[in-house]
């Protein structure tokens, strides 16, 4: 068993870059409108959600470790670390608050960047924030919420591993690949990552960790609605996964019906109090690239890397 502590509160932050950004940011957020109005009208001032305005000397966090999750979000990225001043958007909330809490923050975010034309960015992630910019009413993992990017492939043309397709020992020719949620710690549970992955399979890591952490997230959640006397959690180490996991992490208004339907099982293995690493089951006796490589993992997890059903925003 994996033993772990779970915070009574946890804190977010946004910030929206623009040129210019006016002391009276609650003023502006007092004209919101959307799923999220009365949610920030009443938690506005109080430590569920706190608006401040920054300029670059008065940062405690450096705008260039803002980063863009995708290659098309470049610009985006530059407009951001080079801004002048900041509206930082912090919430401070119970665990038994969340999704709420994070939802109403990021809602202010998406309209404060509406109201002065800027960029905004999630500080847990690390990432600027991709349109379209309105949060829906509805929670869904896939929303930016992990943080969940893929590396460049072939490390940038660093990487000459052969690739599989066209020998087979190239099923295990690297390890460069290391992916690390950054996100999960906000909702009360531990990051996850994979490691020592193959340059070709990376694709299939992070659908991997994507599903493990949409099941820990709902099985979480069931959890905290038990009232628990104590703040600890215990989970197993042996994680089955479903097809149902890979379609509520994409909230699709259908579901993405892969094959084989059985559940295929993860190995959960603590690395920190706060990190836990992914791997292949116990029985598995090959390497984490053969596993991903083989026909363990249902097919879908091996092409699908933005939503099928793509969802607007409501």
């Amino acid at each position: 068993m994996i033993v772990f502590p779970v915070p009574a509160t946890t804190t977010s932050r946004f910030a929206v870059a623009a040129e210019r950004v006016p002391h009276d940011l609650t003023g502006l957020l007092r004209d919101a409108g959307g799923p999220y109005a009365a949610h920030i009208a009443g938690r506005l001032g109080s430590p569920h959600l706190e608006v401040v305005r920054e300029d670059l000397a008065s940062l405690r966090w450096d705008p260039r470790d803002i980063m863009a999750p995708r290659p098309e979000d470049r610009r985006r990225e530059r407009a951001f670390q080079d801004a002048p001043e900041f509206a930082v958007i912090t919430t401070c909330a119970p665990i038994t608050d969340q999704p709420r809490a994070v939802q109403v923050a990021r809602a202010a975010a998406f309209h404060l960047a509406a109201a002065l034309g800027g960029v905004p960015a999630d500080l847990v992630t690390g990432h600027v924030l991709a349109p379209p910019a309105a949060e829906r009413a509805r929670f869904v993992l896939a929303d930016q919420w992990l943080g969940d990017a893929l590396p460049p492939f072939r490390a940038n043309g660093r990487c000459t591993a052969p690739d599989p397709d066209r020998d087979p020992d190239g099923v295990n020719g690297c390890s460069c690949v290391r992916l690390r949620t950054r996100g999960l710690r906000r909702f009360g549970l531990p990051e996850l990552q994979i490691t020592d992955v193959a340059c070709p399979h990376d694709l299939a890591a992070l659908n991997v960790l994507r599903t493990a952490a949409r099941h820990l997230l709902t099985d979480h959640w069931a959890w905290l609605t038990t009232g628990p006397a104590d703040r600890v959690r215990a989970l197993d180490t042996a994680l089955p996964l479903a097809e149902t996991d890979f379609s509520d992490f994409w909230g699709a208004g259908r579901r993405i019906h892969l094959a084989p339907p059985t559940p295929f099982h993860v190995r959960l293995t603590p690395v920190t109090p706060r990190l836990l690493a992914v791997s292949p089951p116990d029985d598995f006796t090959g390497t984490v690239n053969d596993w991903l490589y083989g026909d363990t993992l249902p097919p879908g997890m091996y092409d699908l890397i933005h939503s099928p059903a793509a969802p607007q925003a409501a």
